[in-house]
């Protein structure tokens, strides 16, 4: 299931195979439910796989020989009522491209490793380092973040809050080729691809104390060139390639740009000393319930909320296409939208919901203080 399109009339969608893979951990249950979304000759069904983790799965056909747009309004369905029981998917692809994924955490067990943030600063802030050989361009990726510690032969995620979480097996057989007893590598995961920036622990020598260039070069000398799924972010080091790259960015469509200073030395956390800045505006929201004269109006929508001060504050709706699982209240999305009107009842504006789900962003992190504002009182202020 696509996470990048815009949503389409279903007559519109291209019709490809898609299969998921769901599980349910609570308690002593330990479940999962694999379906498949299928087509012989035109001819399309929906099959599907459930029973314990490690036994013997029962299987079902949902429907068989029918046309894709009913197969696909099958498929979706299960995978919302499935979800909204509270399946978790595990892994989804479509026409067999199965993207590398990482997992949730089993626990919330901290890893030790305070990731570093990113600051984010608009375009052109971020342009007057052109001229300043301390700072280095990288793309922004629009991924998950992703650190890897490989200790004792054994590997190990760490997702953007410092938390230990499982990672693909075809990720750890990539890394397998990395000729090095131990590491502690830090990037961020596509679909196909875990694009690597920091390098903080080689053989057990702590990288950490050493300026992000010595970092960085030592990255390349490990990581590049060990494997087609393994990518050392290329970076902009003159002023004349800085401006190039900016402008490449924008040409493809990139997320946006990274600030990289040169001379900084690692620090965990929101440290001010590297920058992001992006072409499209994102902010992680709370779902919750749609008020009263929203909640029947029979639309596919969830409701958005931020923190303010100790209070959960209204941000407006969003649209949720039939492609994407309905949210459950509680859970942090990933939004994109244009601006945000200012003051007390201010509400996002152009909501955009594109099917990410963050496991590893933090309740606290969902505040107001994230929006982009739009300074022009003149605009509505309905999403």
């Amino acid at each position: 299931m696509s996470t990048k399109e815009a949503a389409k009339p279903l007559q519109e969608c291209v019709k490809e195979t898609e299969t998921v893979e769901l599980y349910f951990q609570q308690g002593s249950s330990d479940k999962v439910y694999h379906l498949q979304l299928e087509s012989v000759e035109d001819q399309w069904s929906v099959n599907a796989q459930w029973g314990r983790r490690g036994s013997a799965l029962q299987s079902d056909a949902k429907v068989s020989c029918v046309a894709f747009e009913e197969a696909k309004r099958v498929y979706d369905r299960i995978i919302r009522e499935k979800t909204g029981k509270g399946y978790r998917i595990a892994q989804a692809t479509t026409n067999g491209d199965a993207p590398i994924s990482v997992g949730l955490p089993a626990v919330k067990e901290h890893s030790g490793h305070a990731p570093e943030l990113l600051t984010p600063i608009e375009e052109p802030e971020a342009l007057q380092l052109v001229q300043d050989a301390s700072w280095w361009f990288q793309q922004k990726f629009d991924g998950r973040r992703l650190a890897v510690q490989k200790m004792d032969g054994q590997y190990s995620g760490i997702n953007k809050l410092g938390q230990l979480i499982p990672i693909d097996s075809r990720l750890t057989k990539c890394l397998e080729s990395v000729e090095a007893q131990g590491f502690l590598v830090d990037g961020e995961i596509t679909d196909s691809r875990f694009h690597l920036w920091d390098l903080l622990d080689i053989n057990g020598t702590d990288l950490r104390i050493q300026p992000y260039e010595i970092r960085y070069a030592r990255l390349g000398l490990v990581f590049r060139g060990v494997d087609e799924a393994l990518r050392v972010c290329d970076t902009a080091m003159t002023p004349k390639a800085k401006r190039a790259f900016a402008k490449a960015m924008h040409e493809s469509r990139a997320e946006g740009f990274v600030c990289k200073n040169r001379n900084a030395a690692y620090a965990g956390g929101r440290a001010g000393q590297h920058f992001k800045c992006k072409f499209v505006t994102t902010s992680s929201f709370i779902v919750g319930p749609k008020p009263a004269p929203k909640a029947a109006d029979g639309h596919r929508s969830i409701g958005l909320y931020l923190l303010e001060e100790n209070r959960q504050r209204f941000m407006g709706t969003v649209g949720v296409p039939e492609r994407y699982a309905l949210p459950r209240e509680g859970q942090i999305v990933e939004i994109r939208y244009l601006y945000c009107h200012p003051g007390a009842d201010g509400k996002v504006i152009q909501a955009k919901y594109f099917g990410k789900i963050r496991n590893d962003v933090a309740l606290g992190d969902c505040s107001v203080n994230q929006l982009k504002l739009k300074a022009d009182e003149s605009d509505p202020t309905e999403s």
